[in-house]
């Protein structure tokens, strides 16, 4: 049986243009199934109320035949949906997904029109050997019943086209609400850093001016870096590590010998786009979870790489490790990864990760796996990667 929390779910999915979805298939078969009972029902009542109806017992009798055809009509339609997000490209249906584009829309109303059609000749065809009914000679016979067949035909069509303009909307503003969020905290990180490096760079001028402008060099060069990203939502994962580089290189300077770390990524990783500051969250993971609360410091590693058209990313610390309690009660802790986890949900769907294990000599891997998508002509330096752990 499926609780409540998976049927409000698999409803959601059925309006959620995805190559994958994270609900039971099962689940999605119910929900459908039970809005070709309620469509049925809702027919007949119409008909009970607003239609002549003089033979006695056409209730119990139709019953039967509707429920039927209306079971085809909508499995008709989700099932063929369902094939067009795994068959059709995914540029594709992700422009089918946009709710601004009208083409987009017309294509969407067309593969949907060809579901309930194939839906119905289906429901007219099987329903009449179970029932024994000739329903196709009633239905071809009756100029009525075709007028009100195009009709409903219509309705559904427009339901379903203003359906998925609704989910698809919300999920929209779910994506903006969630990027909004993540630029507020990333302001609200920022300044704790400014200050942080100010005071540094002020205490070195007494009695090391060449690390305190090197501090404020690496700083400018990380704060171009990130106002560029905090500007989009989308990126490269070029400019990510760029952003990272500059990050890790500023701590460097700060924590001298404690902090040691090292950028690793092919060109074809280099040049894959993903969402804006997708790594720099991960880094500083590593940083204040990881190497700042042991004495003797660590290193980061950032490893990236294309593998079977999959992006790998690994951010991985040798610091405390995920057991360490002072890892998991530091303020914050998990916070991050609980944005980034809804991010990819929104963007993505199921068809992206984020997880966390130990690292074989000790610490934390932080691993993000995503699709490779090419950024078009984005000058990326030359770099060889391992994704192997």
């Amino acid at each position: 049986m499926f609780n409540k929390t998976i049927l409000v779910r698999a409803w959601r999915s059925l309006w959620e243009l995805r190559p994958r979805h994270d609900v039971p298939a099962g689940a999605r078969l119910s929900v459908v199934s039970l809005l070709a009972l309620a469509l049925a029902l809702g027919l007949m009542s119409i008909v009970a109320v607003f239609g002549t109806v003089d033979r006695p017992g056409w209730w119990w009798a139709s019953l039967l035949p509707n429920v039927g055809i209306a079971l085809c009509i909508m499995h008709g339609l989700f099932g063929v949906l369902r094939l067009a997000e795994r068959r059709l490209p995914a540029p594709f249906v992700e422009r089918m997904s946009d709710v601004r584009d009208v083409r987009a829309g017309l294509a969407l109303g067309a593969i949907s029109l060809f579901g309930i059609l194939l839906g119905m000749t289906a429901g007219f065809t099987i329903v009449p050997i179970v029932v024994g009914f000739d329903i196709w000679g009633m239905f071809i016979s009756l100029p009525a019943a075709m007028m009100k067949f195009a009709v409903f035909l219509l309705f559904v069509m427009g339901a379903n086209w203003m359906w998925w303009r609704s989910r698809l909307r919300q999920q929209r503003l779910r994506g903006e609400a969630l990027e909004a969020r993540l630029r507020l905290l990333q302001g609200q990180i920022e300044p704790h850093l400014l200050f942080n490096t100010l005071a540094n760079v002020r205490s070195l001028m007494d009695y090391d001016p060449p690390r305190a402008k090197r501090m404020l060099d690496t700083f400018s060069g990380y704060l171009r870096a990130g106002l560029s990203q905090l500007r989009q939502t989308d990126s490269t994962l070029q400019a990510e590590l760029d952003m990272a580089h500059g990050y890790l290189a500023l701590l460097q300077i700060r924590m001298e010998e404690r902090l040691r770390f090292s950028i690793e990524a092919d060109a074809a990783a280099r040049a894959a786009r993903m969402p804006a500051l997708m790594l720099q969250p991960l880094v500083e993971n590593a940083i204040h979870h990881g190497l700042e609360p042991k004495l003797d410091g660590g290193s980061v590693t950032v490893r990236a790489c294309v593998r079977a058209g999959r992006l790998h990313l690994i951010v991985a610390d040798d610091g405390l490790g995920m057991d360490m309690p002072s890892r998991r009660l530091r303020p914050g802790a998990g916070m991050a990864l609980t944005n980034l986890r809804a991010r990819l949900r929104t963007r993505f769907g199921a068809d992206a990760s984020l997880a966390l294990r130990p690292a074989a000599g000790g610490g934390t891997e932080a691993i993000l796996d995503l699709p490779h998508e090419p950024a078009p002509a984005v000058p990326v330096k030359e770099g060889t990667a391992s994704c192997a752990p």
